[in-house]
């Protein structure tokens, strides 16, 4: 008499391949979530180096850095119509129209040299710049008086807050940053009592 093989598996086989499995999601999710704060760490990184390369080359045409919002935030001071950071870099509005002599971006870039022309992933539903975390909470400083350092007091009076975080000063030291242009901005999910930041300078 010819007995039936166990075609199925029993209960315990099964429990035992899907605790196997839950070890492995475990293991394996966090990999790729942290290799993809990684990335965009890179990339927020490389837009940093790209929008310092259009202010440095604002410099180089007209002898000092632009003087973008009071706030140093990189949206500060945005309206429907207006954004100051952009308007100013890309020589245009948002929406593609051209610069009346009297906006503050036409009268600082009176040549109107489009300094850096920026993408569709830069710019968010309501027309902020955004970083590759889709972060608008960016901050903007330059070396206003030309001494080769960016320092509190001479460039600007309070290091904007990104996302309710400010640098402390094993970051932006008293002495300052040795640099023309920074930017920074928080890390998405940080916190106070753990505050992260992506910097241009490090």
């Amino acid at each position: 008499m010819r007995t039936r093989g166990h075609a199925a598996f029993t209960l315990l086989e099964l429990l035992a391949v899907i605790a196997l499995i839950g070890l492995l999601a475990a293991l394996i999710f966090p990999a790729f979530g942290a290799a993809r704060r990684s990335a965009g760490k890179a990339k927020t990184k490389v837009q940093f180096a790209q929008w310092t390369a259009a202010i440095e080359s604002f410099r180089a045409e007209y002898g000092y850095y632009p003087a973008f919002d009071a706030s140093g935030l990189v949206n500060g001071g945005v309206t429907p119509t207006d954004h100051l950071f952009h308007d100013l870099l890309a020589a245009r509005k948002r929406d593609g129209s051209a610069l009346a002599p009297t906006d503050a971006a036409a009268q600082q870039n009176r040549k109107l040299l489009a300094l850096h022309l920026f993408g569709e992933g830069e710019l968010d539903a309501a027309g902020l710049v955004r970083d590759a975390f889709e972060n608008t909470a960016l901050a903007v400083l330059t070396d206003r008086d030309l001494d080769g350092v960016i320092k509190e007091g001479t460039d600007f009076t309070t290091l904007p807050a990104v996302g309710g975080l400010t640098p402390g000063a094993a970051d932006f030291p008293p002495t300052g940053i040795r640099a023309g242009v920074i930017f920074y901005a928080p890390v998405p999910g940080d916190t106070a009592a753990n505050p992260g930041f992506i910097f241009s300078w490090k």
